[in-house]
């Protein structure tokens, strides 16, 4: 009887440990400004760049004609 109250003592500790452990607080929400996406903004100038350089926040006024095309190419299941 002794070796399933220890185990019984144990499961009933960790399940104290695991109610009473400290709870981390939730990270502070990232800005848009933080990351070094592109973004498209009216109010940031266009910068005017001449050569090869490294920009630390592009603002992107056009990016091109996105369109989808469906995949029309069957495959075979072997």
């Amino acid at each position: 009887m002794g070796f399933w109250t220890a185990i019984g003592i144990s499961f009933l500790f960790s399940y104290l440990a695991y109610l009473l452990r400290p709870k981390p607080k939730a990270p502070p929400a990232g800005q848009i400004e933080e990351s070094g996406v592109p973004i498209a903004s009216a109010s940031k100038p266009i910068p005017k760049v001449y050569g090869t350089v490294w920009i630390k926040s592009p603002n992107v006024v056009w990016y091109g004609d996105l369109k989808t095309e469906p995949i029309k190419r069957k495959t075979s299941q072997k």
